[in-house]
């Protein structure tokens, strides 16, 4: 009995094939996350959250509220959180990255 590809190489774009062949095997089913529509249409998984955790909200309000707290208070201020942490990583790279002879050559050892 002879196994079927997931899927067949007729499917697959050149690059999507050098792109499998290179990629750790655990890696493979996650390549999808790659793709440019997915990667620009990212920002609704946390706009979403944003919705869904301030409807629940109105469901199940604070028992004991702080004096600063407001509607949504809390989905509001991890969104704001989440966004700040995501765009910080960018400066952070160019700060703490090194050149890639920061250590010297490999040839003296």
């Amino acid at each position: 009995m002879s196994k079927k590809p997931a899927v067949s190489s007729t499917t697959l774009t050149k690059k999507q094939i050098k792109e499998r062949t290179e990629a750790h095997p655990l890696a493979v089913p996650f390549l999808w996350l790659g793709n440019e529509k997915v990667i620009k249409s990212f920002i609704f998984v946390p706009l979403i959250g944003l919705v869904i955790f301030s409807v629940l909200g109105i469901f199940y309000p604070l028992h004991h509220p702080a004096p600063w707290d407001f509607f949504a208070s809390y989905t509001l201020i991890g969104f704001v959180a989440y966004s700040f942490v995501v765009l910080c990583a960018w400066p952070l790279f160019k700060l703490l990255s090194r050149d890639e002879n920061y250590y010297g050559e490999g040839d003296d050892d």
